[in-house]
């Protein structure tokens, strides 16, 4: 899963004061060339809000450029512009120059958290040591304004798939959450917060001095970091008929996936397991091929996975000599490019070269699957592919990506002129075999089960206790 929107970028970023301005026109000129490439080579731009109504959002972020503006300040209009995809593969980097430049000033909140339902916690602390400050603490306030009003300015500048917002609470944990304060908020040296303990009303201020964004780095952690199962590529046997499998991603290079899922597929059969959760809650996704091959050990049945896998002339017509594409058998016409139509079932692996799973491996018991809003692209591919099977029972929280596909796999990336600004569009169009009642969201939990502020400070995997609970009552 990419970056929410190369958050990475703003590890260098300070402020823009300094800037040399860009001009108006210059303004102009790359914003009109951005929206150019979105609509000759991004096929989600208009799939969720509409040709008229973004075109009137463009046009009245394109509107605003008639004065000079820093690159930082541009780069924020220019989030805006690409949240209205509503795609979130797609990608937005400042050039490496400023990062750098920029990166020297003390202006960052030194703070990783973690928006556990409506209480935003402390997970980390890369700053000072500071009395009353410590792990899991609920942030009520920064420098006087709410975190629930700092987040509403901060969730515009990420985008999501479709009308999802499970991502969005997601998306704002880790350090990202002061990386976008910084480029909403004007620089400062201190940060007054004012915080509170779980189960507990006595409200604290505490004044904490800004860092550097270099300084976000585990060696200047001062918490011990909290370990989840979920995190982890994991087979545990809970009891004599549970077994518990953690599938974190489809991505990691680290990971045998066809090792991985017949050796533990060989132990739930020889355990005679007649309850199976499987734990994508963490699971942003990867290579395409994975999240296939881990369905087949859940079903026989091969289904048409998509209706349709489409790309526009521009990127295929620039790509359509790459290895990939060949084998993919792309084939285009005037007005669109599609790949080869056995390309569109369960049983296609991409170029990983898997093997089918043999039929005394494919486990036919119960299903029950944990999901959050950290599950993404495959990983929501793989929920989406239980769904419109019926497969399995949903613990959790909305997948962050929607049921009925996204905009990924290849990328066109473009340097804007003027500002050096660098843009990723993805352009493969995957839209899933399902008719969805609600366009633009993700796969719904049959039970809803949120990970609350006492299950991070205890390290509970509340999914996974829910669903076995579920299973023995």
């Amino acid at each position: 899963m990419r970056i929410i929107f190369a958050l990475i970028a703003l590890f260098y970023l300070s402020t823009g004061n300094a800037q040399n301005k860009i001009k108006p026109d210059q303004l102009i000129e790359d914003f009109d060339s951005l929206i150019t490439e979105l609509r000759s080579q991004h096929q989600g731009l208009y799939e969720y809000v509409g040709k008229t109504q973004t075109d009137h959002e463009i046009d009245s972020i394109r509107g605003t450029l008639n004065m000079p503006l820093t690159k930082l300040d541009f780069y924020k209009k220019l989030r805006y512009t690409i949240a209205l995809t509503n795609e979130a593969h797609t990608s937005i980097d400042l050039p490496k120059a400023t990062m750098v430049k920029f990166g020297i000033s003390k202006s960052f909140l030194p703070l990783a958290v973690s928006l556990t339902g409506k209480e935003l916690i402390v997970t980390q602390n890369y700053g000072r040591d500071i009395n009353g400050l410590q792990k899991g603490v609920e942030i009520i306030s920064v420098n006087g304004e709410k975190t629930s009003t700092i987040l509403d300015k901060l969730y515009p500048l990420i985008a999501t798939d479709g009308f999802n917002e499970t991502s969005l609470q997601e998306w704002i944990g880790g350090i990202h959450f002061s990386l976008l304060y910084r480029l909403v908020y004007p620089k400062t040296k201190k940060f007054e917060l004012q915080i509170r303990e779980l189960n507990n009303e006595e409200v604290k201020t505490v004044t904490i001095p800004a860092i550097r964004a270099s300084k976000f780095k585990k060696k200047n952690a001062k918490f011990r970091s909290q370990e989840f199962d979920y995190n982890q590529f994991t087979f545990e046997q809970v009891n004599d008929s549970i077994a518990y499998l953690s599938v974190p991603g489809f991505g990691e290079d680290d990971v045998n996936y066809e090792d991985f899922y017949r050796s533990n597929f060989k132990k739930i059969d020889s355990l005679n397991i007649k309850h199976l959760i499987v734990d994508i809650q963490a699971n942003g996704g990867g290579t395409e091929g994975n999240e296939n091959l881990l369905f087949s050990y859940l079903s026989n049945e091969v289904i048409q996975k998509y209706k349709r896998v489409t790309m526009l002339p521009k990127p295929y017509q620039k790509n359509k000599h790459k290895e990939g594409y060949i084998e993919d058998k792309w084939t285009s016409n005037d007005t669109i490019a599609k790949r080869g139509e056995y390309t569109l079932y369960t049983d296609y692996y991409s170029d990983l070269g898997y093997e089918k799973p043999s039929d005394d491996l494919i486990y036919n018991g119960k299903l029950y699957v944990l999901i959050s809003g950290q599950t993404f692209s495959g990983g929501a591919e793989f929920a989406s592919l239980i769904k419109m099977t019926g497969r399995g029972v949903f613990i959790g929280e909305e997948t962050g990506g929607v049921y009925e596909g996204n905009v990924s796999a290849y990328s066109e990336y473009i340097e804007l002129s003027n500002s050096k600004i660098e843009v990723k569009i993805p352009t493969v169009h995957f839209q899933i075999n399902v008719s969805p009642e609600i366009k633009g969201r993700g796969v719904m939990p049959d039970y809803l089960v949120p990970q609350r502020w006492e299950d991070y400070i205890n390290g509970a995997n509340a999914k996974k206790d829910f669903a076995i609970g579920l299973i023995t009552e």
